[in-house]
């Protein structure tokens, strides 16, 4: 059989009812516009009719049956525009459901997209690709730079910068070594790890995460339970009192007049066109709503509390300043920059980039040796230089430059210490910056009535301090998700 799909029903039945209500506004009740009426009817209504002789069949009377007789009341007593209003009405709600359905798939989908769907395993000495799924617990997984971990569990051996935000909102890559934790559907930037599988399959924190939001979708307004329950009382009533009005009056005109009336168009249209509309306007701005009882919920919102990384903050590590030492700061960055070259750390791509600001660096380094927690040496234009923490300095070159790096770490900086074989020749402070925006919906967010709004986020205490102090919120939680 044939079957017209939702959204080309929409199309065919608005290119017939507009002009029909053009028309009907200019010349009335002609001919070729009650045509045009009946027609809009037709296509409109044919959804609502299967479903009132479904619910028939299986004894349920709802508003479908009502919407029916009530549109076949209309074309009897002549009300053909009704007819038509009263079932494009009914077709545009049931369209805007589906929309909004499709809308909170998509938004799975595209949180499943993230999840990793192979893994690289090690049994008996021999590497095998396999699907995630199949992993078993005790499995050792390797993973190599670019890879997705498929799995929760602990570090065996390698040490690497795993990307974290997509479940602890660390906005700069964390390193792991050998006794760490990973979490599955969390990114290796550099480096390889072999994992010993503790959590697989369903019981990841990626896939719990996953299973709160699909369980999340399901969940329906209060507004859209109760209509449904009120339609089970509405529909014979209205019947009911219908039949009384015409065995009092033996008007079957008035009776079906009254039909014509009650029949809950607006009512039912109005729940699934605002719960469409917020979702998509959330979706133009980046907001992604569980569920139209979210939506209804926030009204009565009295606390809010926001990821940082990528909410708050931009989500990519930007340098904030720079300060040389003898040296200028261009000339500084540059050598930093050199030294980084081959580096995938995101603070190294942080300092390429700006540096490049100065104009393109061809320059590469020469006998670049990694400092594991530390930092890198490298040679460049016949002198050694050295770049990271305070760790790899000596305590009187790191004293040397002490209150600057206090106060850098203070507002919640990285502070990245570059020095020469003799001495520090500058430190480039690098963070997640802030929005522009933020302050200004903080600011708004409070003067419709919300209380309290609070910061979460798997970064460090320092860093959640200095910008939860900057954007005045009134609490903020750090380190989460971490052991």
């Amino acid at each position: 059989m044939f079957k017209i799909k939702k959204g080309l029903r929409v199309i065919i039945a608005t290119i017939l009812i507009v002009p029909a209500f053009i028309l009907n506004k200019l010349i009335g009740y002609e001919p070729f516009t009650i045509v045009l009426m009946i027609l809009s009817a037709i296509v409109a209504g044919l959804p609502t009719l299967k479903k009132a002789i479904s619910g028939i069949r299986y004894k349920v009377v709802g508003i479908d049956f009502l919407v029916m007789i009530a549109v076949t009341g209309a074309i009897i007593i002549g009300e053909y525009w009704e007819a038509a209003a009263v079932t494009y009405l009914f077709m545009l709600g049931d369209y805007l459901e589906a929309k909004t359905i499709d809308k909170t798939r998509s938004a799975i989908a595209s949180l499943v997209d993230l999840a990793p769907d192979t893994a690289r395993v090690i049994r008996n000495n021999v590497e095998y690709i396999i699907s995630s799924e199949e992993v078993i617990k005790g499995d050792r997984v390797l993973v190599k730079p670019g890879e997705k971990i498929p799995v929760d569990g602990k570090v065996l051996e390698g040490n690497a910068y795993v990307n974290q935000a997509a479940i602890t909102g660390e906005s700069i890559a964390v390193e792991k070594t050998v006794e760490d934790g990973v979490y599955s559907g969390t990114v290796i930037e550099s480096g390889y790890l072999l994992i010993d599988a503790k959590r697989v399959g369903e019981d990841t924190t990626f896939s719990r995460i996953l299973e709160m939001v699909e369980e999340a979708q399901d969940k329906k307004a209060k507004t859209q339970k109760f209509i449904e329950r009120f339609s089970r009382y509405y529909t014979p009533a209205i019947v009911l009192l219908a039949i009384v009005v015409y065995i009092i009056s033996k008007d079957v005109y008035l009776a079906l007049t009254l039909l014509v009336i009650a029949c809950p168009g607006a009512l039912v249209i109005s729940t699934p066109v605002s719960i469409v509309a917020g979702i998509g306007n959330g979706a133009k701005n980046g907001v992604l709503f569980k569920g139209g009882e979210v939506i209804e919920k926030l009204g009565k919102v009295k606390a809010v509390a926001f990821d940082k990384t990528g909410t708050l903050t931009i989500g990519r590590p930007k340098v904030n300043n720079i300060k040389a030492y003898g040296i200028s700061e261009e000339e500084m960055i540059k050598i930093a920059a050199i030294g980084e070259y081959y580096s995938e750390h995101p603070l190294a791509r942080a300092i390429i980039e700006k540096a490049n600001e100065y104009g393109e660096i061809k320059e590469v380094p020469t006998d670049v040796n990694i400092i594991i927690g530390k930092g890198l040496e490298f040679t460049y234009d016949n002198k050694k230089y050295y770049i990271g923490n305070r760790k790899l300095f000596s305590v009187e070159a790191v004293n040397g430059v002490r209150e600057y790096l206090e106060l850098e770490e203070s507002h919640g900086q990285t502070a990245v210490m570059i020095g020469a074989e003799d001495r520090i020749i500058g430190i480039i402070s690098i963070a997640d910056k802030i929005r522009e925006d933020a302050k200004k919906m903080i600011a708004n967010l409070k003067k419709q009535g919300v209380k309290k709004v609070i910061m979460l986020t798997g970064d460090n205490e320092l860093a959640a301090r200095a910008i939860a102090t900057e954007l005045g919120l009134d609490e903020y939680y750090a380190e989460l998700l971490k052991k």
